[in-house]
């Protein structure tokens, strides 16, 4: 009874059914690619085209944290500048795969050249998101190591530290991923293949349900 309060617990918000969402989905795709079964293929296609659909509602959340951020002064001005980078290629990336989304259902119909150019910037988007996030994990994770190393340091820093690494840890695999979308000639864009790009992100989904859970630890600590 308690996994499944467990369970419940964890599918009742957005963000964190999308961590399980997405999981299934690309554990479906890895073992497809592996095993060469168009069914898991398209299995895995189906719940990735659901969380890009329920992604087209994500505008509001994602226009409240930026107001919420401001210009990020508190944060001087190159981490401030990066956190309104961050905002802002998230808010572009949702509006990118709007028209993505329109153009998959027919509702939107362009040339040829228009949907390479709004499919590709999609994926640029995202990845520059990716990796903006990522360099910005690095303050969080030099932060928490100095916390690790004073003679009278909080009894929760050890796990702040393995919270602040696993995520970094992540986003490194969020950048990997998402370049690997991009056209060839983009860093490695289009070089890694089905089964290689699929283990980075099952991976990566791996790890985000392991930060929810040691967060969640990390708060009942305190």
């Amino acid at each position: 009874m308690e996994l499944v309060n467990e369970l419940c617990d964890l599918l009742q918000s957005h963000a964190n059914r999308d961590k399980v969402v997405s999981l299934a989905s690309y554990v479906l795709k890895l073992w497809g690619a592996t095993a060469d079964s168009k069914s898991l293929l398209t299995a895995s296609a189906r719940i990735a085209a659901a969380r890009a659909t329920l992604r087209l509602f994500d505008d509001a959340a994602a226009l409240k944290n930026a107001l919420a951020y401001g210009l990020g002064e508190k944060e001087g001005a190159f981490w401030g500048s990066l956190g309104v980078l961050s905002s802002t290629f998230t808010l572009a990336y949702l509006q990118a795969e709007k028209a993505a989304w329109l153009m998959d259902t027919g509702v939107l119909v362009v040339s040829k050249d228009t949907e390479f150019q709004i499919r590709t910037a999609h994926k640029l988007f995202w990845s520059l998101s990716a990796f903006v996030g990522l360099v910005r994990s690095l303050k969080s994770l030099h932060a928490t190591a100095v916390a690790l190393k004073e003679p009278e340091r909080p009894k929760c820093a050890p796990a702040r530290y393995r919270q602040a690494s696993l995520t970094t840890t992540k986003l490194i695999l969020d950048v990997i991923h998402a370049v690997s979308w991009l056209p060839p000639g983009w860093l490695w864009g289009s070089r890694l293949s089905a089964q290689h790009a699929s283990g980075v992100a099952t991976a990566s989904a791996v790890l985000g349900l392991i930060i929810h859970y040691n967060g969640k630890r990390l708060v009942s600590s305190k």
